[in-house]
């Protein structure tokens, strides 16, 4: 070819841009792809909302312990890594925005942790949770949720109420007799997790309840967090006494008007 053919085309291309072909593998977007970014956001809240909004069965496995427990209600519990993960692979929502509200450390020696967490899905519904932490290998996967949609209440709810609720447990505690304790403050399906397999029922609850029924036995619970949504309460704490970790309970309101746990947990 003559060379001044070969600088026309040269200087052609010059004034004109060269572009490189387009790799339209890189143009297609991803639908499911991170929408979590937020620097405000703690990583290990982060990793699991873009895990589920990726879809990523493995992802989220890796974020649970093996036996973990995801509670949808007392008919419905999901136990397992494997079976947690397919559930939010199967789930269509989206998690538009994450935050806690309330993280607190409840056992040192074991690196376990308490928190309670909110956030929105597809950017119409909200959500408040709890969830238990813990430290494996230095990662932090999840060994207990349990969460409600939270709707605005019609009106303004008296804390006072589960206050004298709260009460009354300490009062019936210390007076030895769980099965007593039980009835009165417990839903008859509650469910009750101690780092082992789930107690599910008020029956096995009074069972598992039976050292209280010890005369040296004593519990104060001091609320360090309250949370009120949708006819729940969620409230972590401290106990104090013949046991001195962090106790979990979510209250549930019943027909009668009162409060009744129906999740109890504790190291």
């Amino acid at each position: 070819m003559n060379p001044k053919i070969i600088m026309l085309q040269f200087m052609l291309l010059t004034l004109t841009g060269f572009k490189h072909p387009e790799n339209k593998k890189e143009r297609i977007s991803n639908p499911q792809a991170k929408t979590i970014q937020s620097k405000q956001v703690p990583d290990h809240l982060k990793n699991w909302a873009n895990s589920i909004n990726n879809r990523d069965t493995g992802s989220i496995k890796n974020l649970y312990d093996n036996h973990a427990f995801k509670i949808i209600s007392a008919d419905n519990i999901i136990e397992g890594s494997t079976p947690i993960a397919n559930y939010y692979r199967l789930n269509k929502g989206k998690i538009t925005s994450i935050k806690s509200i309330f993280n607190v450390e409840a056992n040192k020696e074991r690196r376990i942790n308490y928190e309670l967490v909110s956030y929105e899905v597809n950017k119409q519904k909200n959500f408040i949770g709890i969830v238990i932490w813990r430290m494996n290998n230095e990662k932090i996967v999840r060994e207990f949720e349990f969460s409600t949609e939270s709707r605005p209440e019609s009106k303004k709810v008296d804390k006072t109420n589960i206050s004298e609720r709260r009460k009354l447990w300490i009062e019936l505690c210390n007076a030895h007799n769980a099965k007593n304790l039980v009835t009165q403050l417990y839903s008859n399906n509650t469910i009750y997790y101690n780092h082992k397999p789930i107690v599910k029922g008020a029956k096995d609850v009074i069972k598992e309840y039976g050292y209280m029924n010890n005369r040296n036995y004593h519990l104060n619970l001091e609320p360090l967090r309250l949370e009120v949504v949708n006819g729940f309460a969620f409230e972590i704490g401290q106990c104090s006494g013949s046991y001195n970790g962090k106790y979990i309970i979510v209250w549930k309101k019943h027909a009668d008007g009162k409060w009744y746990i129906c999740i109890d947990s504790n190291i």
